[in-house]
């Protein structure tokens, strides 16, 4: 007998299971943006953490490596200008620390005198043209500044307040308080710098220019330029 169309479509499934609904079929509701967005920014940082847990490295932090790099062997070049002209500095700071007990000594007596005003007169321009001088050596050393790196940093933070006393110097100076602060603070300084002074020298990965005059010469050369002169 011969099935009619209508009742082929009407007729169950072949395996005995029950039809799915349409909702079913259809299958869960899509998700909305803002969650696909939320879902993104999670895999997101889990594949950085993924990533940096691998050892990957962002280019940032490669160009921070890199710079962190290149300013520390700067700075060994400049420890290294320093410790070549080591007796210089030593002698500079000598002469700076001597100068701040001077400073300090004098403008006592200026306060103390019968005339402040003439004893000041007599005192300011003998202390500043010290002054003058040390900022010629240290200029000279540092080539205005440009050499020396972080340690000459620190000699623009002891002579920079310094110069602007030693420019304003009067017969009462001495009793105000700015000017006893400037003068510890001067001497905090200082001795910073004579304390990395010291690590320059101890510093054996450092070396020094042996084509500047008198350095790296071998104590052969040294006893013969001893006996010619």
């Amino acid at each position: 007998m011969v099935a009619l169309p209508w009742l082929l479509m009407a007729a169950p499934a072949c395996d005995g299971g029950e039809r799915k609904s349409i909702a079913d079929q259809i299958g869960p509701e899509s998700k909305k943006v803002s969650e696909l967005k939320q879902e993104s920014k999670v895999s997101e940082e889990e594949l950085a953490r993924r990533r940096k847990e691998a050892g990957f490295k962002t280019k940032a932090e490669i160009d921070a490596e890199l710079a962190a790099e290149n300013a520390k062997e700067m700075e060994k070049v400049e420890r290294e200008w320093i410790k070549t002209r080591l007796k210089e500095y030593k002698a500079l700071d000598a002469d700076t620390g001597k100068f701040i007990d001077d400073l300090e000594k004098e403008t006592g007596k200026w306060a103390a005198a019968k005339d402040p005003q003439k004893a000041a007169d007599k005192g300011i321009k003998p202390l500043q043209d010290r002054f003058k001088a040390l900022i010629k050596q240290i200029d000279k050393l540092s080539e205005r500044s440009t050499k020396g790196g972080n340690t000459q940093a620190s000699y623009n933070k002891l002579f920079r307040p310094l110069e602007e006393v030693v420019n304003n110097l009067g017969p009462e100076i001495a009793g105000e308080a700015a000017f006893t602060d400037a003068l510890k603070n001067a001497r905090t300084e200082l001795e910073g710098i004579n304390k990395a002074l010291d690590e320059i020298e101890k510093d054996e990965t450092l070396t020094t220019n042996k084509f500047k005059e008198g350095e790296g010469e071998d104590e052969d050369a040294k006893d013969e330029k001893k006996k010619k002169k």
